[in-house]
Parts: structure tokens; sequence; C-alpha cells
């Protein structure tokens, strides 16, 4: 019954061939290879030339991974097997990959094999991030009662449970992402509007006016941090060092991936959603909406180009759908 219940919230997160041709060149966004029958979900990478998308089918369960290098993008091969719907990736560089998904999955790449590691847990992880590569948090939960806010903890040799101080905010079942802007500078969103900070020494709570599920945060650094969510409506939080501030696009709809650089935020989500924000007043600087009922579900920067993934998530039963989307980036972004 969690499991069911999970591909149903996983619905809710965001309201072919396989041929993959080389990335076009582009001031405006275009499509950047036909990921098929399948969900994307997160897209990272350490070089525009070195880039990789994750995600897949979410019933049967089964996991997908799609590179990118000089020649275009081509799916990857683990040597693995089948492994279930992946959520997120994240290196440190292109022999340092970590990527999570369902059932407590955690992918390593060290550059020549990919191997599985052992998370200790079954719930959902949908997020993954680093300071080092001793020094790697993972962050899930299953939506629903029952559900348990998941915060794992890798130190180069093994993952474990971190042990968190109750929660202030209820029914919260499970964590979405996780950023920080060095080992003593961590967070976890999730949620409710629950976000989780790491000093260094002590988890805490911390209240930022948030009520809706926060589905994903990014910075640029301990004064610059950006925090996306909502269902039916898109919110925008930032905190500049001092305070959080936030926003409600007037009818932008539910928002799920951001990245930051410079003094933008962009942020992508539902119903073809693609926004910059000014980080310092947020105020809307482009609402580039694309021509598609899909919903984007992951931005990344790559220092050439901006990739954007998705896929028909209103679907969790099938038939699936994904898509990716890519643009230069300019000397506005």
């Amino acid at each position: 019954m969690r499991r069911a219940l999970d591909l149903v919230f996983f619905a809710l997160l965001s309201l072919g061939a396989s041929g993959c041709p080389t990335d076009p060149p582009a001031a405006d966004w275009a499509p950047a290879f036909e990921p098929g029958e399948q969900w994307l979900l997160s897209v990272w990478g350490p070089a525009p030339d070195d880039l990789y998308t994750v995600g897949g089918q979410a019933r049967p369960s089964r996991g997908v991974i799609f590179h990118r290098d000089a020649a275009g993008w081509s799916e990857v091969d683990t040597g693995l097997g089948e492994v279930p719907l992946l959520n997120w990736v994240y290196g440190f560089g292109p022999d340092d990959l970590f990527v999570v998904g369902e059932r407590g999955a955690i992918l390593h790449y060290d550059g020549s094999a990919w191997t599985a590691q052992e998370s200790g847990t079954m719930e959902s992880l949908w997020g993954v991030w680093g300071a080092a590569p001793d020094d790697v948090y993972a962050v899930g939960g299953i939506p629903f009662a029952g559900g348990v806010p998941t915060v794992l903890h890798y130190d180069g040799s093994a993952w474990s449970t971190v042990e968190l101080p109750e929660l202030e905010r209820a029914n919260v079942f499970a964590f979405f992402k996780v950023w920080g802007s060095g080992p003593s500078d961590v967070y976890v969103v999730g949620q409710r509007g629950v976000v989780m900070h790491y000093d260094g020494s002590a988890w805490t709570e911390m209240g930022i006016g948030a009520t809706q599920d926060l589905i994903s945060v990014w910075g640029t650094g301990p004064d610059r941090v950006a925090i996306v969510g909502g269902r039916g409506n898109g919110y925008v939080h930032r905190f500049d060092g001092t305070s959080w501030e936030q926003v409600q696009p007037f009818a932008m709809p539910g928002l799920n991936g951001v990245w930051l650089q410079g003094d933008v935020i962009h942020a992508v989500g539902e119903q073809g959603t693609i926004a910059r924000f000014d980080f310092d007043t947020l105020e809307l600087l482009e609402d580039d909406v694309q021509d598609t009922f899909l919903a984007f579900h992951a931005i990344f920067g790559d220092g050439a180009r901006l990739t954007t993934v998705g896929g028909n998530f209103s679907m969790p039963m099938g038939p699936y759908q994904g898509l990716a989307y890519a643009r230069d980036l300019t000397p506005a972004d």
C-alpha cells in the first residue's frame, strides 16, 4: 500500500525512440534530446560535455541514466541490471558521482564502474548533495502517514542515518532536497514547508514563513540560498545571509527545480514553466512558458548551457513521457 501511495504522490509532485542527437546551440529553449518513454527527474554534470540526467518509470519501478559527451546524449549501461526509478544526481567530478532513487537506492560511479551502495533504508530518496566526497547527504521519505523523514550521511566508507531533533511541524513524512554552501551550512527542505539546517554541530528546524511543500533548494554561498515549491501555485524563497523573503508570482503554477548563477534565480515547474527572478528583489525577470503540457522538474547550468528536464508526472501508471530542453547561457544569466 505504501508503495502504491508513493507512486500517486510522485504524480502529484508535479501537476518514443531513444535516439539522442547533440544539443543544438540555441539562444532560445529547444529540445535537447528525445528521452523516450521515461521521466527525467534531475540533471547535473561537472562540465558541458560531461552531463548526466536520471529518471525512469514509476510502475514497475525502473531507473535510467543518460550521459552527454562531445558526441551528444546516450543511455548509460551501469552494468547493474535493473535498478529502481532514480530521482537525483550529484557529484564531485567525472570520477565521483552519486545517484539516489526509490527503495533506498544509491548508485556510485568512480569513473570506470557503477556500484550499488547499501543505504540502510527502503524509504524513497529524493535528493543528494555533498560538501566533499567523504561528506555526502541523501534525503527522502515516503510522503504519507507511516513515512519516515530521512537524512543519510556518507563518510567516504558507509552510509548512516542522521539523528534529527523531533520536528515541531506536524505531518512531515518526507524531505525532498538537500544543498549546502559547505560542511557547516547545510539545508534540507521538504513537506509542509519544513526546513532543517545544519551548522556543523547540530541540526535545527527553521521557520521561513512557508506552509506549502518545498521541493528544491540551491545556492551559491551562505548569503545566496533559494528554495522553490508549491503545488497549485509556485513560491520562491530566498535567504540573503540576514533574513528570508518570499514571493508568490501571480498565476504561476507549482515550482519543482531551482538553480542560481550570480544574482539570478532560475526556476522550473508545472505546465512547461521556466522562470527567472532577481535574487535581491525577487522580481520576476522572465516567465518563459514552453509549449508543452509536461512539467519540468530540475534545471542546471554547466557553464555553457542551461538544461531542464521533466515529464508527464500526472500519469504515474503510464504511459510515460519525458522531456529535456536546453539553451545557451547568456550574460543576462
